[in-house]
């Protein structure tokens, strides 16, 4: 199994020289150019494909990577730039200083005395074998970038065939190669194709990100060019071109195997091929990092997500003036949806088998953020873009984010009622936190405060904890509020040295993400926090600097920075029911099992350190339905893990085994247990647990999802998956689950959706949850028309979009929208148990028989019996 990918804890050292560097070269002549390099962030590119490199060659790398993509830009932008004559005679001045053919450089060019810098501290202790493979690599990206240039002038079309060669050179993967193996003994000659492979997959990935972009601005790539040879859509392109990188990634995986099984007959092979592999993964981890390919305008409209538009061939629905659906039409509608949606959702996984979904901007971290950069006084164009985001999002703001928001931009007005304020939104506040309603408020008063100057009193000061007691979020969090709350009432005694000590400390662990453990919040109250006594500390800078290169295209800031293992989870388990997206999924469990932690249990994004129940019982859930006897190892740790989670009564807790225990964790864990074939008593107890939660009117506690379909579905497949439950038991699950079917039943909108709660109006997630439930247990009128509204609310591009329904932290919403795509695919495979007369019991579902039949295994495995 490969190993995980992980950045350079020096990557941000690399960063800053990087952009110092291009400055001095005289390669940033333009604010814009400055921007882009900005957002490129060349320190974590050389952070991902050399993750062990030294502090002296990560920073070379980084100013390798600036300078490539400075020049290329220069000359797709610069006024006159790209004609054929100024790329080849700025091309041959690049390849003299490389191949040793110029006697003399004109250094006036700055691209010219980048080089040179660059080449002449590239050399030192390599071989002139080496230099000479160098040069010719450089030359051919250098000819394929005239070629690019003279074909573009002429506006001739390119075959495919001949776009793939020269896009091989273009993407300068192999001169970037050559420099992270500069330092290797031994022949490298038998290893091209693996090369030629690695700058295919980077090249094509890349291609991907920036087809929207490219299509825009009139220029072709691999995406473009297959929609033209193969006379298709740009999205029926797209997935091709996936296709594409799912069989190059099988042949970079066919080549490394054929180098390594020769043997020894060349020193340090092995290490070659790693390192070529170390390389790939890394380049593809920034790609899907990197916000380089986004466009480049940002501004109060960009703040305010589009309109989805709606495919040609699903209209909205017809009907009466209320909404109701149209007629069910599942033999051609539902075939060709899941088609369309198939071929978007290809797209969501990366060729490593990550979903590197980013999560929408937030008004509190951006709030948050803005107030950091003022008191810091620093990053003037990042401001703007932040005022500008929360200006957007001022009209048809809820309530919390109206406060933020009038904080932040209108502090004086707001400072005086926000205590007040705060009170008012106790009740919304205090909604599904897991007993921690005066946390949640002190935090809130805590924001408040930053951002208006709002003030705080005694009360606020919350109880210091043992850290071995609490999550890695609660201790960095509540050390945060403690000190700014200390400082704001004008105690800064009552937090300790040590606390002070253990914050920053804390700050400088887990650097493989941009924000600290993934999340934004907890990050900026830290930086808040430290800056306040100690505002000169490198943590600082570096979260700064962490959070620009995570700023979104409207100018906002998201909540996390990544959700890639619980999403692919989520996603793998949904993939494996359809025959299209199931060959993604190999992939998909190589990358989620790579990346289980210590403890045995799952972090929700890879090179995190804290662990939750909720992405391990998800991930638990696909491997095990994938390929129960490959990971049996690593299913058995998680078990363990789960076992020492559970509480008395069978509740489960989210984080840590001593927090009180919570219903949506509980039924991931009967989900998770069940196909063990033991711990029948558990099971029972859990059962029990989840049965006691539900409500008079059919729904279950709702805490980190917001609508009642979310908390209904994933109850009620947790409860019919009990093995052989108890005569009494069944009992109990029937009586639920009809109370449950009768409350979706009678919320059901006129338009045939469902929304977050009773009266509220029609969502995809929503209903896309709510349909599962129907189609298996229940009323298939009422799910026919919910698939129907589904129909009618498809993208243009096959996905499907939805307002947000997890919480973070509890009860705030943040959006990752690939998630309403995946949750809509299993509502759609349903519709085929809904052709059968409404009166017939509905069988298991038809995702659920599949998902089982798929690893060709039987449905209760052993782990223990199992290497």
């Amino acid at each position: 199994m490969n190993q995980p990918t992980t950045c350079n804890r020096q990557w941000d050292r690399a960063e800053r020289r990087a952009r110092a560097w291009a400055d001095r070269m005289g390669l940033l002549t333009t604010p814009d150019e400055k921007r882009r390099l900005e957002r490129m962030g060349q320190g974590r590119m050389a952070g991902f494909v050399a993750p062990r490199a030294d502090p002296a060659e990560l920073e070379l790398l980084a100013q390798w990577g600036a300078f490539i993509a400075l020049v290329d830009d220069s000359l797709d932008r610069g006024p006159g730039n790209g004609s054929p004559s100024h790329v080849r005679a700025l091309m041959d001045s690049l390849v003299s200083v490389v191949d040793g053919s110029a006697t003399t450089s004109d250094l006036s060019i700055p691209a010219v005395r980048a080089i040179v810098n660059l080449w002449n501290r590239s050399t030192p202790a390599t071989s002139p074998q080496w230099a000479r493979r160098f040069a010719a690599r450089y030359r051919d990206f250098a000819d394929a970038t005239c070629e690019e240039s003279l074909l573009r002038t002429r506006r001739t079309p390119l075959a495919l065939s001949r776009y793939v060669e020269m896009r091989r050179h273009t993407i300068t993967v192999l001169p970037m190669l050559a420099l992270v193996e500069r330092g290797l003994s031994g022949e490298e000659s038998d290893l091209e194709s693996l090369r030629e492979a690695t700058a295919d997959l980077v090249a094509w990935t890349n291609d991907l990100a920036s087809a929207e972009r490219e299509s825009a601005e009139g220029t072709d790539n691999l995406v473009s060019i297959l929609a033209r040879e193969r006379r298709c859509t740009h999205h029926e392109a797209a997935a091709i071109a996936r296709t594409m990188i799912s069989e190059r990634m099988d042949a970079f995986d066919a080549a490394a195997a054929t180098a390594l099984a020769q043997g020894p007959h060349s020193a340090g092979l092995s290490v070659r091929v790693d390192r070529i592999r170390s390389f790939l993964d890394g380049a593809l981890a920034w790609q899907g990092e990197t916000r380089r390919n986004d466009p480049e305008a940002a501004g109060p409209d960009a703040a305010r997500p589009a309109e989805p538009e709606r495919a040609g061939n699903n209209p909205p629905p017809s009907g009466p003036a209320t909404g109701s659906p149209g007629p069910w039409q599942a033999p051609t509608d539902v075939p060709r949806s899941i088609d369309r949606l198939t071929r978007h959702l290809s797209l969501a996984v990366s060729p490593g088998g990550a979903v590197t979904d980013r999560c929408a901007s937030r008004v509190l971290e951006s709030a948050l953020f803005l107030a950091l950069l003022r008191a810091a006084r620093t990053h003037e164009p990042q401001q703007e873009q932040l005022t500008l985001f929360l200006r957007a999002r001022r009209v048809g703001a809820d309530p919390v984010d109206a406060l933020l928001i009038d904080a932040c931009l209108h502090p004086a007005e707001t400072a005086g009622r926000a205590r007040r304020a705060v009170a008012e939104l106790a009740g919304q506040l205090n909604r599904g936190t897991g007993g921690r309603g005066r946390f949640k408020a002190a935090m809130m008063r805590a924001v408040l405060h930053l951002l208006c100057d709002a003030p705080m009193t005694d009360d606020d000061l919350l109880p210091s904890m043992p850290p071995d007691r609490i999550t890695t979020y609660t201790d960095v969090n509540l050390l945060a509020i403690r000190v700014i709350c200390a400082r704001a009432t004008g105690h800064p005694h009552m937090v300790t040295g040590a606390e002070r000590n253990r914050l920053v400390d804390s700050l400088g662990t887990g650097r493989n993400r941009l924000f600290w453990e993934a999340g934004a919040t907890t990050h900026l109250l830290a930086l808040h926090a430290v800056r306040g006594f100690r505002p000169g500390h490198p943590v600082v800078d570096d979260g700064i600097l962490r959070m620009t290169l995570a700023q979104n295209r409207d100018g906002g800031l998201p909540f996390l920075d990544s959700q890639d293992l619980w999403l692919a989870a989520v996603a793998g388990l949904a993939f494996l029911a359809d025959d299209r997206l199931r060959p993604l999924t190999g992939r998909m469990g190589e990358f989620v099992a790579s990346w289980q932690a210590p403890d045995g249990g799952w972090p929700f994004a890879s090179a995190m350190s804290q662990t939750d129940l909720d992405t391990t019982t998800r991930c638990m859930e696909f491997l095990q339905a994938s390929a129960p006897e490959r990971y049996a190892s690593r299913l058995r740790r998680a078990t363990r893990y789960l076992e020492a989670m559970a509480g008395p009564d069978g509740g489960f807790p989210t984080w840590v085994s001593s927090d009180a225990p919570d219903l949506d964790m509980t039924a991931g864990a009967l989900l998770a247990l069940a196909p063990t074939g033991r711990h029948h008593a558990l099971l029972t107890r859990s059962a029990g647990f989840v049965l006691d939660a539900q409500r008079p009117d059919g729904t279950f506690e709702r805490s980190w999802t917001i609508s009642e379909s979310s908390g209904i579905l994933r109850t009620l497949n947790a409860l019919h998956a009990v093995p052989q439950p108890s005569a009494s038991l069944a009992a109990r699950i029937a009586e639920a689950t009809a109370r449950a079917v009768s409350h979706l039943t009678a919320v059901q909108n006129a338009d045939g959706g469902w929304g977050r709660q009773n009266n509220d109006s029609s969502d995809v997630l929503s209903t896309a949850q709510a349909v599962p439930v129907l189609a298996r247990h229940g009323n298939h009128a009422c799910a026919r028309r919910g698939i129907s509204y589904l129909l009618a609310h498809q993208d243009s591009d096959g996905g499907f979009t939805s307002v947000p329904d997890q919480t973070g932290p509890r009860p705030l919403p943040f959006d990752f929208p690939v998630l309403a795509s995946l949750h809509t695919l299993p509502a759609l495979l349903t519709a085929a148990s809904l052709t059968q007369d409404p009166a017939t019991p509905s069988p298991c579902s038809a995702t659920h028989r599949r998902i089982r039949s798929s690893s060709r295994t039987p449905s209760t495995v052993d782990w223990s019996a199992l290497d």
